[in-house]
Order: structure tokens, then C-alpha cells, then sequence
């Protein structure tokens, strides 16, 4: 029956080896930068829709209506093309099964990724090239930096590493042990369109209304999760209780809910104020300051935080792991 072959694909407890091995990949090896990389074929889809449906003048509600349309065209779309790959590779063998369950979540994390950005940042800070530093954090978190400051770098670095432990790896670590590499992507999908068209500034506020909110919505529990992974890796340096406590009273103060919980429990665990104000797109957010800075801030609190962070992935790659054993009473 095709219900049992679709429940197969989106079974993910029952594939747990194979994406921890997908896990480790991407730890030792990294994503490869090409062209044709799926999150860039997602955003160049995205991109050619989006030209299409703006080529109309859209009042307001039409535009909350096409962008839920466009949001659930690019999400569904991913989803039904992981998941056909997964099937037809299932009818032909299961090793090739394996494999491509293996492929799609390497491709789908980013834990090497995460650390190669913050290390192109922390490289020319700690050589007192601050420039190139202000250009590679640009590139990682596509805000103005031309005028922060070398304490403010060091913030904005280790908060990209606090939201991306989230984004890039624990979320898509939960989705593919909850349903599968085909619903890891379809995560994947959510984020992207959100990147592309969920923030609430300018012309994409009507358009971007739903991906926004469907964004809060997959991220709830990865959130919590990221943030209690956090709090758990920050407890081997003897400071949960720092870790726990920020992410408690500060993490609802970010005007991103999901994103202050994590950041939150990185400004706790490694003693560093997180937030402020940022300029994004010439525009300034006044984002309230998440934990407090116990000693002053040096580049090495980059370093500190990729090792939370490590540390945090660990943790849920091991829960997640136990979990799935459990339930399916078999590794392989």
C-alpha cells in the first residue's frame, strides 16, 4: 500500500544511524559550495515566482493571499520532491535508500558551515584587521556593519553562531528525525522563503505575512530545544544556572521569540552581552541587550561560543539518537 512505502520516507526515528552519519559528514567535511546546492535552487525558484507575481498590482490583502499561495507552492513543492527521490530510490534498493537519506541530510545541515563563517570573522579580528571582519560578518549576517565597533563584531558574530545552532542544525536535525530528510527539507523550504520575503520591513510586509508566521510556527520547538541544548552544554563549564536563568528572563525580550531564546542561553552561557541596536537595510532596530558582559570582550568569545555550540549539538544529536532507538528498538 502506498501509505506504508510514503510512512517509510517519513519515518525518521527509523533511519537514525544514517542521519547521524550525515551529522558527522557535515562536521568533518562541510556543504558544498556549488551552484546547484538545493537551498540555492529554492531561492532561485523563489525569486523567479516572486518577480512573476509582483509584475500585477496587488492591494493588500491580495498580496497576504498570494504570499501564503507562494509560501505553500515552495514549501509543498520541496516536500513532494525529497519525498519522491526517497520512494522511487526505496522501490530500488535499500542501500540506495540509504544512501540519498544520507545525502539530503548532509546537505541539509550546515555545522561545519556554522563554523567556518564565525571563523572568517574571528580571523581578521584577531589580527586587527577589522575591515575585512566588517565585510565577512556583512556576509554572514546581512546587517550594515560599516560603523560597529570591534566589541560590537565579536556580539554580532556570536549571535549569529547562538540563532544559526538553531536554524542550520537542530532544527533540521529535528524535522529528519521526526519525519525524514523530506521533511528536514521542507524546514529548509520554510526558512528560506522567510529569509527571502518573511520580514516584516518595507515591500514584502503583506507578502512576507504568512512565511513569517510559518517560520515562528516550525521553529517553536527547535527553539527550545536549541535553547536547552545550550543551558546543557553550558552546565560543563559549571554555568547552567547563568545560561538557564538569561534565557528565561531575556530570551522573550528579542523581538523574535524563537531566535532570543538561543541567544539568550549562549549570553548566559559564555558571559557576554547579546543585542543592542543594529542596522539592517538602513534601518535601525533598537534590540534590547540579553545577558550581562561578565569580563571584557575579546575575540576568543567567538571561539568560546562555537564550542557551546558544538557542545549543544552533541547533546541533541545524542538525545535524538537515544530517543529514536527507543522507539524503533534498532540502530541500523
Amino acid at each position: 500500500m502506498w501509505e506504508s512505502r510514503l510512512l517509510t520516507v517519513w519515518t525518521g526515528y527509523d533511519l537514525a544511524a544514517w542521519i547521524l552519519l550525515a551529522a558527522v559528514i557535515d562536521f568533518l567535511m562541510g556543504d558544498p559550495l556549488w551552484y546547484y546546492h538545493p537551498v540555492r535552487l529554492i531561492g532561485h525558484l523563489s525569486m523567479a515566482l516572486e518577480r512573476g507575481i509582483r509584475r500585477r498590482p496587488w492591494k493588500r490583502v491580495g498580496l497576504r493571499v498570494m504570499g501564503t499561495l507562494f509560501t505553500l507552492f515552495i514549501v509543498g513543492l520541496t516536500l513532494a520532491f525529497v519525498s519522491a527521490l526517497l520512494w522511487v530510490a526505496n522501490d530500488i534498493s535499500v542501500w540506495l535508500f540509504r544512501f540519498m537519506v544520507v545525502l539530503w541530510t548532509y546537505w541539509g545541515l550546515a555545522i561545519r558551515g556554522l563554523t567556518d563563517a564565525a571563523l572568517l570573522v574571528y580571523r581578521p579580528l584577531v589580527t586587527n584587521h577589522a575591515d575585512e571582519a566588517r565585510q565577512w560578518l556583512h556576509y554572514i549576517a546581512n546587517r550594515d556593519t560599516r560603523k560597529l565597533s570591534r566589541e560590537d563584531m565579536i556580539r554580532a558574530t556570536i549571535e549569529t553562531v547562538a540563532s544559526n545552532t538553531c536554524d542550520a542544525v537542530i532544527g533540521p536535525l529535528f524535522y529528519a528525525f521526526l519525519g525524514g530528510p523530506a521533511w528536514l527539507w521542507a524546514y529548509k523550504a520554510v526558512n528560506t522563503v522567510d529569509s527571502m520575503i518573511g520580514q516584516h520591513s518595507g515591500h514584502v510586509e503583506d507578502f512576507g505575512w504568512f512565511a513569517a508566521h510559518l517560520d515562528d510556527w516550525a521553529n517553536y520547538i527547535p527553539a527550545r530545544l536549541s535553547g536547552l541544548a545550550i543551558t546543557v552544554a553550558a552546565s560543563m563549564e559549571g554555568r547552567f544556572r547563568q545560561a538557564y536563568r538569561t534565557m528565561r528572563t531575556d530570551g522573550r525580550r528579542h523581538p523574535v521569540p524563537n531566535t532570543g531564546i538561543s541567544e539568550a542561553a549562549m549570553a548566559g552561557a559564555i558571559g557576554v552581552a547579546l543585542g543592542g541596536p543594529s542596522v539592517y537595510d538602513q534601518v535601525v532596530a533598537l534590540r534590547p541587550t540579553l545577558g550581562k558582559t561578565e569580563r571584557p570582550i575579546h575575540p576568543t568569545a567567538i571561539i568560546h561560543a562555537i564550542a557551546v555550540s558544538w557542545r549543544a549539538i552533541l547533546v541533541t544529536s545524542i538525545a535524538f539518537g537515544v530517543i529514536a532507538v527507543m522507539m524503533s528498538g534498532r540502530w541500523l
